[in-house]
């Protein structure tokens, strides 16, 4: 095979993910089901190039939906309160807490956005209590504060991008989720890596 063929196959099956992403997003609770399924993808994604689309697409929407939807709905209730926090600091010139205010909901808006860079390659990658993969997305996104940033960043650029030619939506959606999951795919490998040095130097002592 090729380069040019295994870069076309590539760039079909990122396109072709984030077409899934977008058509499954549609009614916006199901976002997060979404997300897990685009994520299922480039997790599966491999040295051979990427998995069967459609079905593990679909595996990864259907297998994490309840806790996707459970995740679609908390965003949703936290950026709604952020949204208020920061309306208020910029509307509110004279109000004495504006300062505080807007301080912290920036602040949240970076935890929430970086807990969120983690958090469906974590579903994904370590299924478990949507409570448990919610903290320990939390706490890589804080442990790791550059690839949460880097992230962010990427998200934000694609979302300009889309801005500018939404015909784009799904190449950006599948290019950010094979990023994604490429940047926190390393996170887990050293943080497995680690574990297993020190479960070795438990079991040698």
């Amino acid at each position: 095979m090729t380069i040019l063929t295994r870069l076309t196959d590539a760039l079909l099956a990122v396109v072709f993910a984030g077409l899934l992403w977008t058509l499954a997003s549609i009614p916006l609770v199901t976002a997060g089901p979404a997300c897990a399924g685009l994520c299922a993808v480039m997790t599966a994604w491999d040295e051979d190039g990427p998995p069967r689309v459609w079905s593990t697409f679909w595996s990864g929407f259907g297998r994490n939906f309840r806790q996707g939807v459970w995740f679609s709905l908390l965003t949703a209730v936290a950026a709604a309160l952020l949204s208020i926090d920061v309306l208020y600091a910029f509307r509110a010139e004279d109000a004495p807490l504006r300062v505080p205010v807007l301080t912290v909901a920036l602040l949240g808006i970076l935890a929430v956005s970086g807990t969120l860079v983690y958090l469906y390659p974590l579903l994904v990658r370590y299924p478990g209590p949507w409570r448990r993969t919610l903290r320990n997305a939390a706490l890589f996104a804080a442990a790791h504060p550059l690839t949460s940033l880097a992230g962010l960043l990427l998200t934000l650029a694609a979302a300009v991008g889309v801005l500018m030619v939404p015909v784009s939506l799904p190449l950006a959606a599948g290019l950010v989720g094979w990023v994604i999951c490429r940047l926190t795919g390393r996170v887990f490998d050293r943080f497995e890596a680690r574990q297993a040095s020190l479960q070795r130097a438990e079991t040698s002592a």
